[in-house]
């Protein structure tokens, strides 16, 4: 498909991948302007649609804002491959692509409007944040920075992850999260049975999470630790540029939850921090990074 004329305010933008249609949102806040702008991709989380994420997350209005235009995959079914999802349960996914998904989202995006790229930010929550990183891993070179939160990576994906450059990565995350453990491991419990029915493979716990981006971003100093009141400890690591940087926060007794989330959230995903915004947190982080050419 040869991309349209550009677009401006919201759009689903048609778009075929492997042979199927998997259109997108597109908010476009640039009003036909041609000086370049970031790029961030908002990926959903499992069980929920574009839509309602980005009714979370607030994104949007932060776009209008700070001027950058934000991109809404979807996922197939609902579920990106990630690397978790193995076995007959999970046929459905077996051989999509997403990642190739998500590059080819990139360049169509950047066909249609005056994206900068080396400001092209990818986001997301849950099943998304463990899409997102993948993505980073293997395509390091594609974007300036990625943020997850509530998720860490599948642990094959994590023993693979050899990003050709240092990718600046924030991670949020809550040490009371059943369905991505803080420690690691799988989903388990009553909850599980019921909400989840299948249970996907294991994902890295954070700290190990973090060691790995340690050493994959030469990231020597750190970690640099504060606190936000009145849960939340942030650590910082730093190496000779700010293509180095990480960020993990540590929400104490934080759920399964975008913090600062703009809609209520079942009892079921645990607790809400309110002590910071995760949505204007993330953005200052991707603000303050482009890639280097």
């Amino acid at each position: 498909m040869s991309p349209t004329a550009p677009l401006t305010g919201r759009h689903t933008v048609p778009l075929n991948h492997q042979g199927r249609e998997r259109p997108y949102l597109l908010h476009d806040p640039t009003n036909g302007r041609q000086e370049l702008v970031p790029l961030v991709l908002e990926l959903h989380g499992r069980g929920i649609n574009p839509s309602m994420f980005g009714r979370w997350t607030g994104f949007a209005s932060l776009a209008d804002e700070a001027g950058f235009v934000l991109a809404l995959p979807s996922a197939l079914g609902d579920i990106w491959n990630d690397g978790r999802y193995r076995g007959p349960e999970w046929a459905r996914i077996e051989g999509v692509d997403d990642v190739g998904y998500l590059r080819a989202l990139i360049d169509d995006a950047c066909a249609r409007l005056p994206i900068d790229r080396r400001r092209i930010y990818v986001v997301g929550m849950l099943n998304g944040a463990t899409m997102a990183t993948r993505f980073a891993c293997e395509h390091a070179e594609r974007i300036a920075a990625v943020a997850q939160i509530a998720g860490t990576a599948a642990v094959e994906v994590a023993a693979g992850c050899h990003p050709i450059v240092p990718v600046p990565i924030l991670q949020i995350h809550g040490t009371g999260d059943w369905t991505a453990p803080y420690a690691g491991g799988c989903a388990t419990g009553l909850r599980v049975r019921l909400f989840l029915r299948h249970r996907a493979d294991p994902c890295v716990g954070v700290d190990d999470w973090a060691r790995l981006w340690v050493d994959a971003n030469g990231a020597d100093r750190g970690p640099e630790v504060t606190t936000i009141p009145p849960d939340t400890t942030v650590r910082r690591w730093f190496g000779t540029s700010p293509a180095s940087d990480i960020v993990f926060y540590r929400v104490a007794a934080g759920g399964h939850t975008w913090p600062g989330n703009r809609l209520w959230v079942p009892p079921l995903f645990g607790r809400t921090s309110r002590a910071f915004d995760a949505t204007a947190v993330t953005w200052d982080f991707f603000a303050a990074h482009a890639r280097e050419v």
